[in-house]
């Protein structure tokens, strides 16, 4: 075999080396892409809801408005809320482009709306001439666009709910102001809740209303946290095992911290927590039995 020959057969295992590489990233490649839109469809989904009901003596809050019923974070959702019978509902805010303050809970509108933009770099106006086109019973809900701030508010006074005000991201701070004068302007009962510590200090230096620190599992810090603000609360996520087993709970309890626990749309879980003194609830598909 002559030196042409050796270099051939080395190129063609370079060669085959390289195919099998580049294939193995493109599969690699086919499979994230497949990951990442089933991830997506799933979270764009709307869950199938069962409307359940309960006796416990419990403070049930209406997660994004009555979203098992109507398009979350819309008029629809937080009318049926009110019409329900919930002592709060619950909403998400970002501020647009024009320094309107409007309620969604993700910052893009991909999800809820019938076109995509980041809701910080429209105006209003823009934002209103969306419609909604996912949630549940889409179908009996026509015509429906963004819920303003103003507007939630307006609805949670006609039902006399508490207005809970969820505060997102790390920005805007500095406008704060803005919904705090707005809630009294319309002498509202608000609370306002935060996985941003910051915010919740910030909040604190414009109001004496009630907040509660958002957390996914409580932790010695966090308690030493809420313990630093008049009137903070921690709101846990329920559905974490752990919240029950290492003892955080009765230890925010005796330390005098007001408890609450998402989202519980299991009757079972919510006798645990009523059983543990956590008693505001905040749900999707849960109300009183009355």
């Amino acid at each position: 075999m002559d030196k042409t020959s050796n270099e051939k057969k080395k190129w063609s295992k370079k060669k085959k080396i390289l195919v099998i590489v580049l294939s193995v990233l493109l599969a690699l490649i086919v499979l994230a892409v497949i990951a990442g839109a089933t991830a997506l469809h799933m979270y764009c989904k709307t869950a199938d809801y069962e409307l359940l009901k309960t006796d416990q003596k419990v403070t049930l809050i209406a997660h994004r408005g009555y979203r098992a019923v109507a398009p979350e974070n819309t008029s629809a959702a937080f009318n049926e809320a009110g019409k329900a019978g919930f002592w709060g509902a619950e909403c998400d805010i970002y501020r647009t482009a024009d320094g309107v303050w409007i309620v969604s809970h993700d910052s893009h509108t991909y999800r809820m709306m019938n076109k995509s933009a980041f809701i910080e770099k429209e105006t209003y106006d823009d934002l209103m001439k969306m419609n909604v086109d996912n949630g549940s019973n889409i179908e009996n809900y026509p015509n429906l666009s963004f819920c303003s701030l103003e507007k939630y508010i307006q609805i949670c006074n006609s039902y006399n709910m508490t207005a809970v005000i969820e505060l997102k991201g790390k920005n805007n701070t500095e406008h704060y102001d803005e919904i705090v004068d707005m809630v009294k302007k319309y002498n509202a009962e608000a609370v306002y809740i935060s996985f941003q510590f910051e915010n919740l200090k910030k909040i604190r230096e414009l109001t004496d209303a009630p907040i509660y620190y958002l957390v996914q599992k409580i932790e010695d810090e966090d308690i030493e946290l809420a313990k630093s603000l008049k009137d903070c609360g921690i709101d846990f996520n329920g559905s974490k095992e752990k919240n029950f087993e290492n003892g955080m709970i009765k230890k925010c309890i005796d330390s005098g911290i007001k408890l609450g626990a998402w989202t519980i749309n299991d009757l079972e879980l919510l006798d645990k927590l009523a059983e543990n003194r956590v008693t505001l609830i905040t749900t999707d598909n849960i109300t009183a039995d009355k």
